[in-house]
């Protein structure tokens, strides 16, 4: 179960000198964050919602992933895997992908994601296929519908390969940018999967239409001049349309979070633009 506030004071009154003070940053949509500030240090600590527990997720997977991801995270200081409490260290000056004014921003995120997916692999896998059934069994009240959308998953299997140490949930939140560098943060979803999962993340959590923006992350990538492979990501990208999509219905079903309603809307909206480009 969730920790509610008071839970998690205690639970740092147990690693922490006092005095400290714990404010809400208003930031994650599954997870709460709070800034921790001691006498000497600032922290963010991260703690799972009630909601989370629809993602069948586990901690101790995250805990195994963030050993070898230390050169693109932020760095780790505690990480209760029981209660799914993590603490990293407070990085001043950040800004996300869609505030960061850097021209060269979607090169940086190709190049970071293929340093990820370079990365030895793990024992768990993500299985979007199977994720997609789940979330779509669990939806009482219908809010989206995807024409063709099995057309869409069949051919996504017929090229689906999960050899890959991949992020799986690369949004805008998740890509901090500092002066110096990129952190990609986050590593909840991270397991092996296909590596056109992550770049058709990229591209279609952060609404990324423009061709020129999109050449320089598959140019950071290495992808510059593999239009088959650009054109896969796209139809990648519809398909994570719809598993997104009814994740969103699913959990506006049980919160009844208009926030979910949005991004379930949103998904719909997405797919259906570019449905029509894909060869079915």
């Amino acid at each position: 179960m969730p920790m509610n506030l008071n839970q998690i004071k205690q639970w740092l009154d147990q690693r922490l000198d006092k005095p400290y003070t714990l404010t809400p940053t208003n930031l994650g949509i599954s997870n709460e964050s709070y800034r921790l500030q001691t006498q000497n240090h600032t922290y963010i600590v991260r703690t799972p919602r009630s909601s989370h527990a629809c993602l069948d997720l586990r901690f101790h997977e995250e805990a195994r992933v963030l050993a070898l991801v230390k050169d693109l995270d932020v760095p780790l200081v505690d990480f209760d895997t029981q209660n799914g409490i993590k603490i990293t260290t407070y990085i001043p000056d950040t800004c996300t992908y869609a505030q960061a004014r850097s021209q060269n921003k979607a090169w940086q995120v190709g190049r970071t994601l293929k340093a990820l997916h370079q990365k030895p692999a793990v024992s768990f896998a993500f299985d979007p296929f199977q994720k997609l059934e789940r979330y779509r069994s669990r939806i009482a009240h219908p809010l989206v519908h995807f024409e063709q959308a099995d057309a869409v998953i069949a051919r996504v299997q017929k090229l689906y390969r999960p050899d890959t140490l991949c992020h799986n949930d690369v949004v805008d939140g998740n890509l901090l940018f500092t002066s110096r560098r990129l952190y990609l943060i986050d590593y909840e979803y991270a397991s092996m999967n296909d590596y056109r999962f992550d770049l058709a993340s990229f591209l279609s959590e952060n609404q990324i239409e423009d061709e020129k923006e999109r050449l320089l992350f598959f140019e950071g990538y290495g992808l510059a001049n593999d239009l088959q492979a650009q054109q896969e990501v796209r139809l990648f990208e519809c398909f994570e349309d719809i598993l997104w999509g009814y994740w969103a219905n699913m959990l506006y079903d049980s919160t009844h979070d208009s926030v979910y309603q949005t991004i379930a809307l949103e998904k719909q909206a997405h797919y259906h633009a570019w449905l029509h480009t894909l060869a079915l």
